[in-house]
């Protein structure tokens, strides 16, 4: 990567660029979001995340939500990254295994799950019969905001 030259602008053009901005308040609607969940790919770490006006894959600045499915008897990878996860099991039931400690917790809907950063985790979905439904809220937009994003898969 080559060298750039960087460029400079006078300090109150700069705060023009950084005043506070009110957003607005935004609903999505479920039916709607189950349709479009039902019609989505699902990828391993997510499958949809909520937007908020304008295109930003935020919902508030520095904060994302996302879906994520683990389809029955499926499982992620392990891996560990910068950011944290604040899940809220919407539906189905699973396990979370923490895999430095070996420490696993079962997982059913209405319960909300705290991953720190860095620890590393993955799911498992042993149900024969009901995909595994998450709702994840993280600081992923944040921290590449700031390009502080770091992730790494295990084995």
């Amino acid at each position: 990567m080559p060298v750039q030259t960087g460029s400079q602008s006078p300090y109150a053009e700069f705060r023009k660029r950084h005043v506070r901005q009110q957003p607005s308040p935004v609903v999505w609607q479920w039916e709607n979001l189950a349709k479009e969940l039902e019609a989505a790919e699902h990828t391993e770490y997510g499958t949809l995340t909520l937007a908020a006006p304008g295109g930003s894959h935020e919902i508030v600045p520095g904060t994302s939500m996302t879906f994520q499915v683990v389809r029955t008897g499926d499982r992620t990878t392990t891996h560990a990254h910068s950011w944290w996860h604040l899940y809220f099991v919407r539906s189905g039931a699973g396990t979370v295994i923490f895999d430095e400690t070996g420490e696993s917790a079962e997982l059913t809907g209405g319960d909300i799950l705290l991953i720190p950063a860095w620890s590393a985790h993955h799911f498992e979905n042993h149900e024969a019969d009901e995909d595994l439904l998450l709702l994840n809220m993280s600081n992923l937009p944040q921290l590449a905001a700031i390009h502080n994003n770091f992730s790494e898969e295990h084995a």
